[in-house]
Formats: C-alpha cells, structure tokens, sequence
C-alpha cells in the first residue's frame, strides 16, 4: 500500500514511508463531548424520577452517543487503513478505497509532534489544534485543519518529525 517509486515526481527522493503502528481510539478532541454526556445522563435521571417521561428524553441522548461512538469507529478504520509517504517535496497521505492526500512541504506550517512514551507518536501540520481545534473557529477553521495531512500513530515519530523539518528548511 506504499507510494513507492511510481508516484514520485521527477527529481524527487523519498526520505520516509510508514502505516500507523498504533491507533487511538479516543482523541483530545473528543473530550469535548463529555460535559455533553454528563448533562444528557442528568436531564435523563431527573427526567426518569417522574411518571410520565416522553419518549424523545430517552432517544436523543441514545442517538448522540451512538453517532459519537459510531465518529469514533470511522476515524479508527480510516486510519488503520492509510500509509504515509514523505519525501524531500511532499507528504503523501494514501487511504485503502481513497484517493491520495498529497501536500507541498513549502505549503504546510511547521511539524507539530505528540509523542507516547513508547516513541510512537502523531504529527500534525499548520495550527495548534488544541482540544477545541475547528470548534470555536468556525466552519472554514475546520475544513482547513482537515484538509491538512495527520501522520498519526506512526513509530519513531521524533525522527520523521526532525527528517520533515529538515527537508522543509532546505525547501524555503
């Protein structure tokens, strides 16, 4: 599932290529919906201590956990399913059944790097998308952070990191 020699550009040289080692389940930008989760289980218990509880109060809260539950799952097996190219131009996303993700090093602001103890890491690109990224910026906010490439999950990720670093330097 690698790029390979074939989808280099003339001139270019491959400095990296990896898939995801390891894949969180639960990202920083979940955690926002946990004071949502808590304040729909309290309206459902006070809602439950009286007699006559509507429907609705039951299957709302069911439907928002599940569709947060179901977020979850997608971004699990969409990354479990990509690999990752970088080269001395580009860093190349490529998805099982998807299209390829490639963007220009010169384009991209500096590698952002969030590392495990056990060196496996995700490296990010442009803003500090922090644990509210895209959700107090907007909507254009938001499509822009998610048409940046995320090498997540990826082992030895200090090195990649440094080696992205280099080459953008050289780049400019």
């Amino acid at each position: 599932m690698y790029l390979g020699d074939t989808g280099l550009l003339p001139g270019e040289s491959l400095l990296w290529e990896g898939v995801p080692k390891s894949v969180p389940a639960v990202e920083k930008s979940d955690l926002f919906i946990v004071p949502g989760l808590l304040f729909v289980g309290f309206w459902v218990y006070m809602t439950s201590q009286t007699n006559s509880s509507p429907l609705f109060v039951y299957v709302a809260p069911t439907v928002i956990v599940l569709l947060w539950i179901g977020q979850m799952i997608t971004r699990y097996f969409k990354t479990r399913s990509s690999s990752f190219v970088v080269t001395d131009r580009r860093v190349v996303v490529r998805r099982k059944g998807a299209d390829v993700t490639s963007c220009y090093l010169s384009d991209l602001g500096p590698p952002q790097l969030a590392e495990h103890a056990n060196g496996t890491g995700t490296i990010t690109f442009g803003g500090g998308g922090g644990l509210l990224a895209g959700f107090l910026g907007g909507k254009k906010s938001q499509e822009a952070e998610s048409s940046l490439p995320e090498l997540v999950g990826i082992d030895d990720a200090r090195r990649v990191r440094d080696l992205i670093a280099t080459a953008q330097h050289q780049a400019r």
